[in-house]
């Protein structure tokens, strides 16, 4: 039986951390070959805590991993795998199989740094990206470089296949949160608090165009964890953002929930009777998966137009006894533009890069369209729900998934190190 080695953070309360139980699963799909994982930390996110099959296996593949490099030491040797699977970002990446893939879910912005593109070159077999926006990011982006050695200058672009394997519909039964909410019609956004969210924006504008209405929005965030005092601190953060309506006599009300919840339960707030659209005013979007999961649940969107979650906005419709692809939710309208310096991140939000800024105007119309005219907006989530069952089911997934992954088993071993294009 052969060996994979999966580095990823897989019991983190993160996008890469669901990202890489969506890899584990479709791994064990496989079933003839003998799993070793190496559970990597994402940032400050908490550790899952639910048991269950799922976990216990994981652990037991952990156990695996650690009883090899235990024998590795004493036999003082490099453990040998078939295959690695790395999730996370690629500039951590480091080649030690024969076939080596990375998942990542790419980059927010219109472009990928130098860092993450020269690991293409660094033995890279295949990356695996969530969405065509990621991909983009990869395949578009080319830096020209100097070598010192040979005083040339070259480009350097992407060095290996680049496949979109998305994320697949969930079939959850939701537990409802015992929480109550007293306006009549509510927009709900899932997200962390942090400048490519642009939630202080979001809130603002929402304050401000229904002031004189009965509408609510319902914001599970936090800033890191689903600790107290996260808690404490998210609840001041948003206090700040609304001091400037205080004194002024609003209608509409911001709701908080804040800590760490099941999947059950963050899937009940996509089905709850009182909520009836999401929001978003995000920058750009790797994927998405709040969105996603709203999608799928039936609930209407209003969002940015651009990034990664515009795969799973358009579906089919018939108009005028044709069938058209078209985009089946709230447009925001955009200009895009350079990050801030201030979210500049070293090999991975790099300078000169873009993304979107949703335009004021444009995102109070798109809400208040919402709130008129929301008979028409649901029927094309009911739609666009329809057709990502179909399009996003978790056996097709996990098949593509186990697909790029694996290739052709001939192809093992044979991609070399190919130099950057001399211009």
């Amino acid at each position: 039986m052969k060996k994979l080695l999966l580095e990823a953070p897989i019991l983190t309360r993160s996008g890469y951390g669901e990202h890489a139980r969506l890899v584990f699963r479709s791994l064990r799909s496989k079933g003839d070959i003998e799993i070793f994982i190496n559970p990597l930390e994402w940032g400050s996110t908490g550790w899952i805590s639910e048991d269950s099959e799922e976990r216990r296996a994981i652990e037991s593949c952990i156990g695996r991993f650690g009883a090899l490099i235990e024998q590795a030491k004493q036999a003082k040797q490099d453990p040998v795998f078939d295959y690695q699977v790395h999730v996370g970002i690629p500039n951590e990446f480091t080649k030690k199989a024969a076939r080596s893939v990375c998942v990542t879910a790419g980059i927010e912005t219109d472009r990928v740094s130098s860092d993450w593109l020269m690991k293409t070159h660094q033995g890279l077999d295949k990356l695996i990206v969530p969405s065509n926006h990621a991909k983009e990011g990869f395949i578009k982006t080319s830096y020209e470089v100097h070598n010192t050695q040979t005083d040339q200058k070259m480009l350097l672009s992407c060095n290996c296949p680049v496949d979109v394997i998305p994320y697949p519909v969930k079939d959850i039964k939701p537990e409802h949160l015992k929480f109550e909410v007293d306006t009549k019609f509510n927009f709900l956004s899932v997200a962390l608090l942090g400048p490519r969210k642009n939630l202080e924006r979001m809130i603002r504008w929402f304050m401000e165009e229904f002031k004189n209405d009965d509408v609510g929005l319902i914001l599970k965030t936090a800033r890191t964890s689903g600790s107290t005092m996260d808690k404490m601190i998210t609840r001041d953060h948003l206090k700040s953002t609304l001091e400037p309506f205080k004194t002024t006599d609003h209608k509409c009300k911001v709701y908080l929930l804040h800590g760490d919840l099941s999947e059950e339960e963050v899937h009940s707030l996509y089905v709850r009777d009182d909520v009836h659209a999401y929001l978003t005013a995000t920058h750009g979007e790797g994927y998405g998966l709040p969105v996603f999961e709203a999608v799928y649940s039936g609930l209407p969107v209003v969002a940015t137009d651009w990034s990664g979650h515009l795969d799973f906005l358009s579906g089919d419709t018939k108009e005028n006894n044709k069938v058209k692809n078209k985009k089946l939710f709230a447009r925001v309208d955009y200009d895009l533009n350079k990050i801030p310096e201030s979210v500049i991140w070293k090999n991975i939000l790099v300078k000169d890069s873009q993304w979107a800024y949703p335009k004021e105007a444009s995102f109070k119309r798109q809400m208040r369209n919402m709130f008129k005219n929301y008979g028409m907006y649901k029927k094309w989530a009911s739609s666009l729900k329809e057709q990502s069952q179909q399009n996003f089911d978790k056996q097709k997934i996990c098949d593509m998934m186990v697909e790029s992954i694996f290739g052709s088993e001939q192809s093992i071993g044979q991609n070399k190190e190919e130099e950057v294009l001399i211009l």
